[in-house]
């Protein structure tokens, strides 16, 4: 079994090693800072939120998250085990003469910091590792008392279409080059390299409901915040979700009300 999620996670990492994710064609400052905006109205708040927070983001890939939220006033900590996207996140970071980002290379699972952040983030990273819980435990160990842990997992339900796709690649074995020239035939897609990687080329990834990341808050001394999209009913609405092709990626917020060790 080991062997086995070892292998899986070389697999991801040489993917992203070749086509590191999301690689945008994002350089003017007021776009990047903007590409914010997403995750800001989630939180209801505006740009303003940012400015002076002390951020931890795993899985940051080519930084434009990261560079749009320095931008915004925070000073961040960037981790991700791809040195292709780790490369293309400082540049990025140096050609918009960003000086409040450290980016760090190294595997989430690995990661370890004396340092506690204001707001702790992982959008669509935790679902690329062997052990998501333990990454988002892990996230939680470095968040402040009343600081925020953001994070952003495929949806067990409304992922469903996607799930079937995989299941047709998965005859072209663990080969990612073969599945990205199948999945594109099949499937379609005429967006950059990076994207058909990811959506086809991708070997290891989970999937995760709800009341799953609410058992996980549960767990850690997690208060619930706000999600997006919002939901009532666990389950109904992530079939819902389904039913109307979206949300197939979900994002859940958290506070902690005190240290955790």
């Amino acid at each position: 079994m080991k062997n086995a999620q070892k292998e899986n996670e070389r697999l991801v990492k040489e993917l992203y090693e070749k086509y590191p994710y999301p690689s945008r064609q994002y350089s003017e400052k007021n776009v990047l800072k903007n590409y914010t905006k997403w995750l800001t109205q989630i939180l209801g708040q505006d740009l303003n939120f940012w400015k002076g927070k002390k951020i931890l983001e795993f899985g940051c890939g080519t930084g434009e998250l990261a560079n749009g939220l320095a931008l915004n006033g925070a000073k961040i900590k960037a981790i991700d085990f791809s040195s292709s996207s780790i490369k293309k996140a400082r540049e990025l970071s140096k050609e918009i003469r960003s000086k409040k980002i450290s980016f760090v290379e190294t595997n989430i699972l690995d990661f370890s910091d004396t340092e506690r952040y204001d707001i702790v983030i992982a959008l669509g990273s935790l679902h690329h590792t062997i052990n998501a819980r333990k990454g988002f435990h892990i996230m939680c160990k470095h968040c402040k008392e009343n600081g925020l842990i953001i994070v952003g997992l495929y949806n067990k339900y409304s992922r469903f279409r996607h799930r079937l796709k995989r299941c047709v690649l998965w005859f072209c074995g663990k080969d990612f080059e073969k599945r990205i020239r199948v999945g594109k035939k099949l499937f379609g897609g005429i967006k950059s390299d990076a994207w058909l990687a990811d959506k086809y080329g991708q070997v290891h990834e989970t999937y995760h409901s709800i009341n799953e990341v609410l058992k996980w808050f549960r767990e850690e001394g997690i208060e619930f915040v706000c999600s997006k999209p919002k939901f009532r009913f666990p389950i109904l609405d992530e079939i819902k979700w389904l039913i109307k092709k979206e949300s197939a990626f979900f994002v859940m917020v958290g506070r902690v009300p005190k240290e955790i060790n």
